[in-house]
């Protein structure tokens, strides 16, 4: 026995007969989008793009070549060093790190705008935040996404608040590299405390010449990291928010619930054809197995028995 595959037209021709199912279906699938919109709270987008601070990478690595005399491969030692700055990685590592988030909790405004974040108008808020949920909650709502193939970033954020967004972004992006840039400072003052005394130590020429020299260095460092500019993270584009709201997206929702709900209905009715269908096997094959069997006491040997018995008797 062959099992004939379905086609095409077979499939139209049984989509054809659960319409009702599919346009039910389909229209409690718009009437769930309906609602899911109304209770939804919207969402805006916020973005910023930032990139590694140039001015800054430049005097970590020339503190490591002291010699005046390799001015040019110093130069390009700097160069080379933008885009592969130790500083900004540090910055992408600890953005969302509890370090950052104990700073953002000491401002008010940044509590007041988290408990403004509800997916649903029903949802409850969280009541108290620590700085371990506030690093788990930019770890999953901060996106830091690459620009191409370049150095660039962009700091992705949505809150049902625009101004709140641009605002969060902007902290976040401020406390991380002032982090940053204090503990360099402390690393540069603590490396000059200790070439001050090495100097004063050393009795050798040629040795005093190259700690004078690499505490020149820590020292510009230092007055690098005492200008108010960004250390780590430079703004390439201030954050921003977009005018419309980026999510519920009535387009995606009103499509994606009623496809589902045609579906849903295809298969209601592909189930209860093949119920109806093995319901009738079962009947049919019932009906044939009682053809088979004699009614009454028709074909039986009873009377055979019972003459034979009245013969033994007489």
């Amino acid at each position: 026995m062959s099992i004939e595959e379905k086609t095409l037209v077979d499939v139209l021709r049984d989509i054809w007969r659960a319409k009702v199912y599919v346009a039910v279906l389909g229209a409690a699938g718009l009437v769930l989008a309906g609602l899911w919109m109304v209770a939804s709270t919207p969402y805006y987008r916020a973005n910023m793009i930032i990139s590694p601070a140039s001015p800054m990478n430049g005097a970590e690595v020339s503190s490591l070549l002291a010699n005046d005399n390799l001015f040019a491969l110093r130069y390009l030692v700097q160069r080379v060093g933008v885009a592969n700055s130790s500083d900004f990685l540090r910055f992408e590592s600890i953005y969302n790190g509890p370090s950052v988030a104990a700073v953002l909790l000491k401002d008010p405004n940044i509590e007041k705008g988290l408990n403004m974040d509800r997916a649903f108008v029903f949802s409850r808020r969280q009541s108290e935040w620590r700085p371990e949920l506030l690093a788990e909650y930019v770890t999953d709502n901060v996106a830091l996404e690459p620009v191409g193939n370049t150095s660039l970033r962009r700091l992705v954020y949505h809150h049902p608040n625009r101004k709140f967004a641009t605002y969060f972004l902007g902290r976040l992006h401020g406390i991380s590299d002032a982090l940053i840039r204090k503990t360099i400072r402390e690393e540069t003052e603590g490396r000059i405390t200790y070439l001050k005394g090495s100097v004063q130590k050393t009795s050798n020429p040629e040795h005093r010449r190259a700690l004078t020299s690499l505490l020149l260095e820590q020292e510009r460092l230092r007055m690098l990291v005492s200008i108010d500019q960004p250390y780590a993270a430079a703004v390439v584009e201030p954050p921003s928010g977009r005018v419309k709201p980026s999510w519920p997206d009535p387009y995606f929702l009103f499509s994606v619930f009623a496809f589902a709900g045609a579906v849903a209905g295809f298969v209601v009715f592909s189930i209860r054809e093949e119920l109806t269908k093995s319901k009738r096997i079962k009947a049919a094959v019932s009906t044939r197995r009682r053809s088979w069997i004699k009614s009454g006491r028709a074909g039986s040997n009873e009377n055979v028995i019972i003459s034979s018995s009245s013969h033994a008797a007489e």
